[in-house]
C-alpha cells in the first residue's frame, strides 16, 4: 500500500507541475450513471485504439476546451474506421440520449488516438470505482485547479504561484510515516507494520515528523513554485534585450518606474517578495506585496545605479516568490531579511513559518486527545450511573461484544495464516529455493491466460485461481506453497500489465516528465490493484483447494493421517 500511494502522489506531482494527465479520474457530472456516479474515482490506464472495443470505457481529452480542458470517462459506443484507416470512436455517457458526437449540444469530432488517454480498468464492462470519495474533490476542485497554476513566465502578467500543496504535503506526510525508523524491527516485523499500521507516534516524534515535513512542504514548494522575468539596464551603454527593459541610463541616476503586474488566481491571500538575482541583483529594488483572492496589482521597479561603479550592460533574472503562510510576518521582519540576503529570505520564512505551523499542529493535537480522554472518561463514568435499561435488558452489550470476539476469532483463523506466513522459513537443511520450484512452475498456467483474456481483472483473478489449483495437484498441499503460488502469480501478472502500460506510454510523442508521470501512475494503480486483490484471491484460492482436499478425504480417510498438508 504504502510503495503504491508513493506511486501515485509522485505521478500527481509530475502531472500537475507539467500539467500531464493522471491515471485517476474524477466523475464530476451524472452523465455515466448507474454505472458511475458523480463522485466516484475511477483508474485508467493507456491503451491502444486498435485493442479497443464497443462497449469499453474509455477516458479522452475533449476537443471541445471552452472554457478550459476536459477529460471525459465515456463508454465507447461505435467504432469505424477513416478513409486513410484511422480508427475513429464514437463515445456516450450512459445516461445520455444523445452520443458525444451528435446531439443538441455541442459535438465533440470523433475520438482519434491523439486525444485518447486510455481505458478504465473494469471488471467486464464495469469500471472499478471509489464510490463518492471524490465528492469532496469536486467541491475545493475549483480552488485546486487556481493553486496548482504553472510555474512558467506569463509574459505581461506574473502568476503568483502555490505549487500543488495538497500534492507536495501528502509525499512528505507519507514518506515520513514510514520512514521514520522505529526501534529493533525484523524485517518482517518493518513490512507488516508498514502495509498494516503503526504504533501512534510519541510527543517528540510527533514534534519531529510535522517539523520535517512543515520545512520540506514549503521549501520543495519554493524549489518549483516562483516566477521569473528577465531583465536588464544599460549604464551608458546599451540594454540588452529581455523580458524588462530597465533602458540606458547615466551612472548618477536611477531609471524609470517599470510596470511588474502580478495577479493571485489562487484560493487564498498571500503576501510575497520581488527581487533580482545575477548581475541586476544590486540594481532592481526589492518590494513586499500582498494579494487577496484573484486580485491584481502593479509593482513599481526601479533601476538604481548607487551600487554599480562600473558602465556597462546588467542582466538578471526578476524573482517572484510567495505563499498565503508569510502573511504571518509583519514587512519589517520581512524587510530586514532580504536586506540581508533576498534569496535566503525565502527559505528562513519557510522555517519560520514551519516552526510556527508545527508548534499550532501540536497544541491541537494535544487539545483534541485532552479533550478525548476526558470525554471518555465522562461516559465512563456515566454510564456506571446511570445504567441504560434498555441495553441491560436486552443484552445489547454483551451480544456485541460476543458479536465483535466471534468475527474477530473467524477472521485471525480464516485470514490470519496469510498475514503470519513466513514465506522465506526453511525446515532444517531445506534449501529456501525449493520452496519456490513448484509455485513458479504452477504460476506458468498465467501464460495463456493474459493473452486470451483482454478484461485486466478478470485475468488477474483466474490466473491466480487457476495457479493455484494447479499448485495443489501437483503436490502443493501446504498453506505456505499456496500462499507463494498466490502472490507468484499475481505479481507476475500485473508486472507484465506494467510492462505492457509502459510499452505503449514510450510509443507516445511526449516529453520525459509526461512519460514519467505516466509510468509512475500505472505503477501505483496496478500496485493497488495488487494490494487490494492479493489477499482475498489468495484466501479464495485456499476455499477452492480446501474444499477439493476435504472431498478427496472423504472417499479416502487414510489421507487425514498425512502430515504434509495443512490445508
Amino acid at each position: 500500500m504504502f510503495f503504491a500511494a508513493l506511486f501515485l502522489i509522485i505521478a500527481r506531482f509530475l502531472s500537475v507541475w507539467s500539467g500531464t494527465p493522471f491515471p485517476v479520474a474524477l466523475v464530476t457530472s451524472d452523465s455515466m450513471e448507474p454505472s458511475l456516479m458523480e463522485g466516484d474515482i475511477v483508474a485508467w490506464t493507456p491503451e491502444r485504439i486498435e485493442d479497443l472495443k464497443v462497449g469499453d470505457v474509455v477516458v479522452f481529452k475533449s476537443y471541445v476546451r471552452w472554457p478550459d480542458e476536459k477529460i471525459v470517462v465515456h463508454r465507447i459506443y461505435d467504432i469505424e474506421t477513416s478513409n486513410k484507416g484511422n480508427i475513429l470512436l464514437t463515445t456516450k455517457g450512459d445516461k445520455n440520449d444523445w452520443t458525444d458526437q451528435k446531439g443538441p449540444h455541442i459535438p465533440e469530432p470523433y475520438i482519434r488516438e491523439d486525444h485518447l488517454m486510455g481505458k478504465a480498468i473494469s471488471i467486464g464492462q464495469q469500471p472499478i470505482k471509489i464510490p463518492f470519495v471524490g465528492m469532496f474533490g469536486i467541491w475545493i476542485n475549483e480552488g485546486f485547479s487556481l493553486i496548482s497554476q504553472p510555474t512558467a513566465s506569463k509574459n505581461t502578467i506574473n502568476y503568483v504561484g502555490v505549487f500543488a500543496p495538497l500534492t507536495i504535503s501528502a509525499v512528505i506526510l507519507v514518506l515520513l510515516v514510514f520512514i521514520l525508523p522505529e526501534k529493533a524491527k525484523t524485517i518482517k516485523e518493518k513490512i507488516r507494520l508498514n502495509i498494516f499500521g503503526r504504533k501512534p507516534l510519541n510527543l517528540k516524534k510527533t514534534l519531529i515528523t510535522f517539523l520535517i515535513a512543515y520545512i520540506l512542504f514549503f521549501t520543495m514548494i519554493h524549489a518549483f513554485a516562483y516566477d521569473t522575468m528577465t531583465a536588464s539596464v544599460g549604464i551608458n551603454d546599451r540594454c540588452p534585450d529581455s523580458g524588462l527593459e530597465f533602458g540606458r541610463i547615466r551612472g548618477d541616476r536611477d531609471s524609470f518606474s517599470k510596470n511588474f503586474p502580478v495577479i493571485n488566481p489562487g484560493a487564498m491571500p498571500v503576501k510575497g517578495i520581488v527581487f533580482a538575482k545575477g548581475e541586476m541583483e544590486d540594481i532592481v529594488t526589492k518590494k513586499i506585496f500582498e494579494l487577496d483572492k484573484g486580485d491584481e496589482k502593479t509593482l513599481k521597479l526601479k533601476a538604481v545605479t548607487t551600487n554599480v561603479s562600473k558602465n556597462g550592460s546588467y542582466t538578471g533574472d526578476i524573482m517572484m516568490y510567495s505563499s498565503p503562510f508569510w502573511l504571518m510576518f509583519p514587512d519589517n521582519v520581512i524587510k530586514g531579511l532580504y536586506n540581508w540576503n533576498a534569496e535566503a529570505t525565502v527559505y528562513t520564512l519557510d522555517i519560520l513559518a514551519a516552526v510556527i505551523l508545527t508548534s499550532l499542529t501540536i497544541i491541537l493535537l494535544a487539545s483534541i486527545t485532552f479533550i478525548g480522554d476526558k470525554t471518555t472518561n465522562i461516559l465512563i463514568d456515566s454510564s456506571w450511573r446511570r445504567p441504560a435499561k434498555i441495553i441491560i435488558k436486552k443484552n445489547v452489550t454483551k451480544k456485541l461484544y460476543n458479536l465483535k470476539k466471534r468475527v474477530k476469532s473467524s477472521l485471525s483463523k480464516n485470514i490470519g495464516w496469510i498475514l503470519n506466513t513466513n514465506i522465506l522459513e526453511k525446515k532444517g537443511e531445506e534449501k529456501i529455493i525449493n520452496n519456490f520450484k513448484k509455485p513458479v512452475l504452477a504460476s506458468l498456467v498465467l501464460i495463456p491466460i493474459i493473452f486470451l483474456v483482454e478484461d485486466q481483472i478478470a485475468a488477474i483473478i483466474l490466473s491466480v485461481v487457476i495457479a493455484g489449483i494447479t499448485a495443489y495437484f501437483i503436490s502443493c498441499k501446504i498453506r505456505k506453497k499456496l500462499l507463494l503460488t498466490g502472490l507468484i502469480t499475481i505479481s507476475l501478472v500485473v508486472i507484465y500489465m506494467i510492462i505492457k502500460s509502459n510499452i505503449i506510454i514510450l510509443e507516445k510523442e511526449a516529453s520525459i516528465v509526461e512519460l514519467l508521470s505516466l509510468s509512475f501512475g500505472v505503477i501505483g494503480v496496478y500496485t493497488l490493484i495488487l494490494t487490494f486483490f492479493m489477499i482475498p484471491l489468495i484466501f479464495m484460492v485456499w476455499i477452492i483447494v480446501r474444499y477439493f482436499r476435504n472431498v478427496k478425504e472423504e472417499k479416502e480417510p487414510l489421507l487425514t493421517l498425512e502430515g504434509r498438508c495443512d490445508l
